[in-house]
């Protein structure tokens, strides 16, 4: 691994499956003018449904896993971008690799137009059904107030969604996302604990 990242083992005895979280900080709050765009970043990455690349490499190309996830977590208090899953015993250390890889190939590579438009889609008819539930609608009054938004905010929202481009995309991986300073938890069987030493 990349220097400045720093694993935590967690020794669960017996367990059949070990569960791995890659994390690093975003230095972003809600509100912010780049969250919608770190949205649709990590909706390609591996918040999305079965066609996110994590979801591609890890369980459909390498079938070491039957989920890997990414989560964009944003609040006050401190905002960061998770990935993992639950993995097979004997392919933790190259499933490890495997995301970091897929984080770093944001930061390097442009993304393809149709996993881009694929995900904007998702996110635009997810938006549009949210606003048939009336709670969703009095939670989006209140984000408003409490994150300090523009009066407007969710007004322009598909307008705002449908500017992210290529190179919107490219510059959010390189402006926020890192493969070399992450906090890596592993929960494994200590039998394998060996094998993975070499990532710390």
């Amino acid at each position: 691994l990349n220097e400045g990242n720093r694993v935590f083992f967690v020794n669960k005895p017996g367990a059949v499956q070990s569960v791995v979280y890659i994390s690093f900080p975003i230095d972003i709050k809600a509100g912010h003018e780049d969250y919608l765009k770190l949205k649709v970043l990590n909706g390609i990455l591996g918040g999305g449904g079965f066609g996110t690349r994590l979801m591609q490499n890890l369980r459909e190309d390498k079938a070491y896993t039957y989920g890997c996830y990414s989560s964009l977590n944003v609040n006050q208090n401190g905002s960061y971008l998770s990935a993992g899953g639950n993995f097979r015993n004997e392919v933790t250390d190259s499933a490890i690799t495997q995301i970091l890889f897929e984080i770093e190939k944001l930061i390097t590579e442009d993304v393809l137009q149709s996993e881009l438009s694929l995900t904007k889609s998702s996110m635009a008819g997810g938006f549009a059904r949210s606003l048939e539930s009336p709670a969703t609608v009095a939670r989006f009054a209140l984000s408003i107030i409490k994150d300090d938004l523009p009066k407007d905010y969710y007004q322009t929202y598909l307008k705002r969604l449908e500017a992210v481009d290529k190179a919107t995309i490219l510059k959010m991986a390189q402006t926020y996302f890192s493969a070399n300073r992450c906090n890596i938890v592993v929960v494994v069987n200590e039998s394998i604990l060996e094998k993975l030493k070499v990532l710390d």
